[in-house]
């Protein structure tokens, strides 16, 4: 049995949609038909008060796979994050209304980096949907979330494999997100980003069977 963890974000900023939501709950109904897996689904809240708290909360899952979603909305891929800054900083507010500038998240810390295949990973989530290996995970809340990940696997040498996906709007939300067409958003057919999601939380779970 495997357990599988899936977070995504509450709506923020001047967004009035977060795709990442409906994504990880996509995901979430196709693995819980799956008799092999535990499968936990988690909004976070984009607040820098309760997120390590609450990334820390998702190891008493005992997780085998996390995988966390995080809107990047001028992204015109999906982008798996590779390098998590240790750092604080953002233009926008989080949701308590806080905004910090070059705050560390850990004082005399360093960025820290995934340790995933993230070229293999790449390679399969690119037959279901346009995907890149990115070195830039931003400064605010999901970078946060993947800082304090893996900070927490790499201190406690935890075997729980995580990766944090980038994603833009999805074709779901064209005529229901007003910011798309005001600022010419990119988007993305959101069927595949599931079956991306899908295939890579296959592969990290030795399950080969690959869904096109």
């Amino acid at each position: 049995m495997k357990n599988l963890i899936i977070t995504s974000f509450e709506q923020f900023s001047k967004y009035k949609f977060n795709p990442t939501i409906s994504v990880a709950d996509r995901v979430t109904n196709y693995f819980n038909n799956k008799s092999n897996f535990n499968v936990v689904n988690k909004i976070l809240q984009c607040k820098y008060s309760t997120i390590k708290s609450e990334v820390y909360d998702l190891y008493s899952y005992d997780p085998d796979v996390i995988i966390s979603l995080g809107l990047g909305s001028s992204r015109k891929c999906l982008n798996l994050e590779y390098v998590a800054q240790n750092v604080y900083s953002s233009v926008s507010p989080d949701n308590d209304g806080i905004i910090l500038d070059g705050d560390h998240i850990i004082p005399n810390g360093t960025d820290l980096h995934n340790t995933l295949d993230l070229n293999k990973l790449n390679l399969i989530s690119n037959k279901s949907v346009k995907s890149e290996i990115s070195e830039n995970a931003g400064k605010f809340m999901c970078n946060a979330n993947f800082y304090w990940n893996q900070h927490k696997i790499s201190t406690e040498k935890l075997n729980t494999k995580f990766i944090f996906i980038h994603i833009p709007f999805t074709d779901k939300y064209k005529d229901i997100e007003p910011l798309i067409n005001k600022e010419n958003l990119p988007i993305l057919p959101e069927d595949g980003i599931v079956d991306a999601v899908i295939n890579i939380i296959n592969e990290l779970t030795y399950e080969k069977s690959i869904k096109e």
